[in-house]
């Protein structure tokens, strides 16, 4: 019986092709799918609120992956975070983050619909910002960080 192949590292050209084909195999569908549209529709919203706390629960995009990679995958791979360095990543990038939307969303966006987030507001210049603008840096960045180490 033989025994498992090993493969090494491709090729950094290899590599870079598997990235573009891989973006291509998105890229290039959807690009067909909009193309096709030759007459497009309006939205009509007939309910005043039609996804009641929506913003919020799509924090869980990030979240569930943290919970998953954190408490799942990391400890059944064996698998150890330099501590310091991701608590210093994230305690870099949270804030800059709430800066960017402390400092401009006043003239970038517009939450005409209070009923899709908990209605707690937050500071920011201008005017308030849900919490889960704020939240959304957080957990964004653990997020992302969190699937790079896996990488």
């Amino acid at each position: 019986m033989h025994g498992p192949r090993t493969h090494g590292s491709p090729s950094s050209t290899v590599a870079a092709g598997i990235v573009v084909g891989m973006l291509l195999m998105i890229v290039v569908p959807a690009a067909i799918t909009l193309h096709s549209v030759h007459s497009p529709g309006t939205l009509e919203l007939l309910d005043p609120n039609p996804a009641p706390h929506g913003y919020t629960w799509s924090l869980s995009l990030f979240i569930i992956p943290i919970l998953v990679i954190a408490f799942w995958f990391l400890p059944g791979e064996g698998l150890e975070i330099p501590q310091r360095a991701f608590w210093r990543t994230i305690g870099i990038l949270v804030p800059l983050g709430c800066l960017l939307d402390f400092l401009f969303a006043q003239w970038f966006f517009c939450f005409p619909r209070p009923g899709a987030t908990l209605g707690i507001h937050a500071w920011a210049l201008g005017r308030p910002v849900p919490i889960e603008e704020y939240l959304f840096y957080l957990t964004g960045f653990i997020a992302v960080l969190l699937l790079y180490m896996c990488g």
